[in-house]
């Protein structure tokens, strides 16, 4: 259920002509200048063969995606190549590498990804210029960097090109800009192909909404259901997914109460039945989009299946699904989806708001030194959720996982040391174990933490105040130093 922002659903995946992992070692020379001229591969993209051109001199190099309209622009940079390895300015996994050449017109690379490809020297012809190749239609002047169309919030797919043709114009700027993070041109063009019917621009303006990084004044979170229904209605596959996570994460926000993580207080009935609704519809839109083979729903169903949320629990239909995603998603989600499924359903329950389920599962794995789990029953404890309200039941919950270098631990054990929660009150120590949970990645401890060193700076320099104040005569009252009733600059 991980948010996922725009990005990483278009991920950039420049292709340039550098590799790693195939070439020997031990060589003294440097061999930048053996690149200069222009190169050329092919590769799958799916399911099509796809040319890239690839174009060297003394400032960089320069990518093209070939096309039968003409050569566009794919992205480039600086490169240097010396001792069989190479170095340059391309996004990770292609900015370092190792390169072997098997004639000098032939070399052979693999990124640092893995990605393998054989590039070829193009000889240059009778009037054309290997810095300007093709002499076709001119491509777009904002056509965007390499991104991944088929994949939602996958890495984009090795060697993906630069401008898809089966996207509009609008959309393939608007994902360009996007991965330059410049969300105003990405906006702008995302919303003139939506306007015009495109689902995969439909699908960038819900996911901008959603994602809470539109423009000011351009629209508000909610917005985002409007645009992502008319994406998914046309069976964009991401637009599906999208709308999905909108439900869903529209369902925790109603389940999970005023203040998430700390008063879990039982909503209403009627709030209740409202959350499960927007469950349903998160589950029925994953569906649809797993049935596509999106990985990512895929693994979403999977952990709303294992818990419960959204309908009935099936844990054989989300071990299936489970299984499904390799191939469908990156390695690193593929993971974190099946590395632990009990634990998975337990968050999820938790955040639904269906502690007892969640409890249930905790328990189980507590008993087995899961800190996640602690944690979720010291959190029942600290707020009074699925048990009576203890902070001195909650407190051995938090140590234990917190001796596991669990983040949130700390973050709950930060909150009872700065009120004192059964401790004594130590607003040093508190800082400390904010910092600490920050440290481990958990983003409240870290956000604590600098609240509390801003809350310190302010107190100081309102006693410095005050002093100052007091020498020239007044007394402080907030900002203010007052003289009987009148205010002075005591400076």
């Amino acid at each position: 259920m991980k948010n996922r922002n725009w990005k990483v659903w278009v991920r950039v995946c420049l292709l340039v002509l550098v590799c790693a992992g195939l070439a020997g070692v031990g060589r003294a020379d440097d061999d930048t200048a053996k690149f200069y001229g222009s190169w050329e591969t092919t590769f799958p993209v799916n399911g099509k063969m796809v040319t890239m051109l690839s174009v060297h001199d003394e400032n960089g190099f320069q990518n093209y995606f070939v096309t039968p309209t003409g050569n566009v622009p794919a992205g480039g940079g600086t490169f240097q190549a010396a001792n069989g390895k190479y170095s340059t300015s391309a996004p990770a996994p292609n900015n370092v590498g190792i390169y072997k050449f098997l004639t000098k017109d032939s070399v052979i690379c693999t990124n640092a990804a893995g990605q393998t490809s054989v590039w070829k020297r193009v000889k240059a012809t009778a009037g054309t210029s290997p810095a300007a190749p093709g002499t076709n239609v001119a491509p777009p002047a904002n056509t965007p960097p390499p991104a991944n169309k088929g994949k939602t919030g996958a890495a984009a797919t090795p060697g993906a090109p630069a401008y898809d043709p089966s996207l509009s114009p609008e959309t393939n700027a608007a994902i360009a800009a996007f991965n330059k993070k410049d969300y105003n041109t990405a906006w702008k063009e995302f919303m003139a192909g939506g306007q015009k019917g495109d689902a995969e621009a439909q699908a960038g303006v819900g996911a901008m909404l959603l994602n809470h990084i539109n423009p000011p004044g351009t629209g508000y979170w909610a917005q985002c259901e409007k645009w992502l229904l008319l994406s998914a209605n046309q069976g964009n596959t991401k637009g599906m997914t999208y709308l999905a996570k909108y439900y869903y994460d529209d369902g925790v926000n109603i389940a999970g109460g005023i203040n998430p993580g700390v008063n879990n207080a039982p909503i209403p009935p009627a709030l209740r039945a409202q959350a499960e609704k927007r469950f349903v519809l998160a589950r029925q839109w994953y569906q649809k989009a797993a049935d596509k083979g999106d990985g990512y729903a895929m693994g979403s169903l999977a952990m709303m299946m294992d818990a419960g949320v959204g309908g009935p629990r099936d844990s054989a239909r989300a071990a299936q699904l489970r299984a499904g995603m390799a191939g469908h998603a990156d390695d690193a989600t593929v993971k974190k989806v099946t590395a632990d499924p009990s634990g998975s359903a337990m968050t999820v329950a938790w955040a639904a708001g269906h502690y007892e389920d969640a409890l249930k599962t905790a328990r189980e794995l507590a008993a087995k030194g899961d800190p996640a789990a602690e944690t979720v029953i010291g959190r029942s404890y600290f707020t009074g959720v699925g048990a009576q309200q203890s902070y001195a039941a909650a407190l051995p919950w938090f140590q234990k996982a917190a001796a596991q270098k669990y983040g949130e631990a700390f973050y709950f054990l930060g909150k009872m040391y700065e009120f004192g929660y059964a401790v004594p009150q130590d607003l040093n120590k508190a800082q400390s174990l904010f910092d600490e949970g920050g440290r481990l990645g958990y983003r409240k401890a870290e956000m604590e933490a600098a609240g509390m060193r801003m809350a310190g700076e302010a107190a100081l320099q309102q006693a410095r105040f005050a002093a100052v104040c007091q020498k020239a005569g007044g007394h402080a009252d907030g900002p203010l130093c007052l003289v009987g009733d009148m205010a002075i600059d005591p400076y």
